[in-house]
């Protein structure tokens, strides 16, 4: 096993899109606690995205468009790529051979570019709905979205296998889901610091397990399909299990706080 430095560099290489240099082969054996926990760094670059965003033009869907660029940009790019080639094949009626023509077609199909649309618009306007409100409420939702998307992607990974021996799926390997979830939690915690704020104590605590909630579901669903036609899970499963998950805690915020 490589030394833990080279290990964390070797998973933020592979779930961000910022350049990272490294001396050695990927190691990515510590993928199971590390995704989760590079939620946190995606969830502070959409913060930092909104408040700038807010403070450069006053406007909170601006704000929001400013936030999701920046996330996109260093991070989530691929990750909506999962969700747009997924849809493709999910809308690609026949046997698992069209529909896995479908999924590595480099093409935007029909149901791709509607579930893409879709996608940004639903979360463009719930992150502008959210950062319309006063007080911590939309610094408590950008927190907690981001590392529930990735622990989304670890039930994927957890609960079922690879299609094949290559590619980003097969990458990760297998995953503890004990690990997943302490690193789930260390990214949480300071989105249950900030519900807590708003909800007391028990906000804190809800707010964790209401995220595990939302992440167990969307990753159980999405791996259920994707086991169901290809017999395993591939690097678009991950991608769109990030996706789904992080805008259900979004329009799932704007439905308690509003």
């Amino acid at each position: 096993m490589s030394p833990l430095p080279h290990r964390i560099a070797s998973v933020f290489s592979l779930m961000s899109r910022l350049p990272v240099r490294l001396r050695d082969q990927p190691d990515y054996s510590s993928a199971d606690w590390m995704i989760p926990v590079t939620g946190l760094l995606a969830a502070a670059t959409a913060c930092v995205g909104a408040g700038l965003g807010l403070a450069l033009f006053r406007n909170e869907i601006l704000a929001a468009v400013v936030s999701i660029a920046f996330q996109y940009l260093a991070f989530n790019l691929f990750h909506f790529d999962g969700l747009v080639d997924t849809a493709d094949a999910i809308g690609a009626f026949g046997d698992a051979e069209k529909r896995r023509i479908a999924l590595k077609d480099p093409r935007i199909g029909t149901f791709g570019l509607f579930a893409g649309a879709m996608a940004l618009f639903t979360r463009v306007t719930a992150t502008a709905v959210l950062l319309g409100m006063a007080g911590i409420a939309p610094w408590a939702a950008l927190a907690l979205a981001a590392p529930v998307g990735r622990m989304a992607a670890m039930v994927v990974v957890s609960s079922g296998k690879p299609v094949g021996k290559s590619g980003l799926g097969a990458a990760i390997g297998e995953s503890s889901p004990l690990k997943a979830a302490f690193g789930y939690i260390a990214a949480a915690l300071p989105a249950a610091f900030l519900w807590g704020l708003i909800f007391g104590a028990g906000g804190s605590a809800l707010s964790l397990i209401a995220g595990a909630l939302v992440a167990i579901a969307v990753g159980l669903g999405i791996g259920a399909w994707y086991h169901g036609i290809f017999g395993g899970y591939t690097g678009d499963a991950l991608g769109a299990a990030i996706e789904i998950a992080e805008i259900g805690v979004l329009a799932a915020a704007v439905a308690v706080l509003g």
